[in-house]
């Protein structure tokens, strides 16, 4: 399935890097942005899952045009969603906890814009990955002491948390104005599925993101 999504992504880019040779207007373009992520439900083995509910997260995207309407280059996404487990054990017996999970998007995009105008759709298309930190201990803690030079000899504990990463892959559709002074506004709907290896369905990771950018 990557083999097969990294040949799209080079169909589409290639095309592209080769119209730009002798394009001379090239430049960057960087842009934060906010996001807000739409709830999600995870099906497991034996009964397992986990809801994700919905939550706002913040990232950056950083991008190079080829061409005034294409562009490649990525972005990396954090969010804290609030997550309902359902555990269930060799009895049959089940367990339901709540918790928080640390999120992170890193993708690489490739952007065609459909117009030059100031106001233009514009569509996309990407693979990356997706770790959860699920924020729950996977074992004892373990225990270090050393000595520090202001606080003299200290100790303190650490443990390791169930992290999860996934591939991803999919794409947005949304539109740009570009404003005075060569800043820009963009909004988009964004659709990731995961490539889960546990989950019975591969779940999907869809989002409204607000940017805001400019071009050096």
């Amino acid at each position: 399935r990557m083999r097969r999504l990294s040949a799209v992504l080079l169909v589409l880019i290639f095309p592209a890097l080769a119209s730009a040779q002798g394009f001379g207007s090239t430049k960057w373009e960087f842009s934060v942005n906010a996001l807000y992520q739409d709830s999600e439900s995870v099906s497991g083995g034996g009964g397992s899952g986990v809801d994700f509910d919905s939550d706002w997260g913040l990232g950056v995207t950083l991008k190079y045009k080829f061409t005034p309407k294409f562009a490649f280059g990525g972005d990396i996404e954090f969010l804290s969603p609030r997550y309902t487990a359902t555990l269930v054990d060799d009895l049959n017996q089940t367990q339901t906890f709540r918790h928080t999970a640390n999120q992170f998007n890193g993708r690489l995009k490739a952007t065609y814009e459909f117009s030059e105008n100031n106001f233009s759709p514009y569509v996309e298309a990407g693979i990356g990955w997706t770790q959860f930190d699920s924020n729950v201990a996977d074992g004892p803690p373990i225990v270090g002491c050393w000595w520090h030079p202001w606080f003299g000899y200290i100790c303190d504990g650490f443990y390791n948390t169930i992290t999860e990463t996934n591939f991803s892959y999919g794409g947005a559709l949304g539109v740009r104005y570009r404003l005075r002074g060569g800043s820009m506004i963009k909004i988009a709907y964004n659709t990731y599925q995961l490539d889960s290896s546990t989950a019975e369905v591969d779940p999907t990771l869809s989002a409204w993101r607000l940017e805001w950018g400019w071009g050096f």
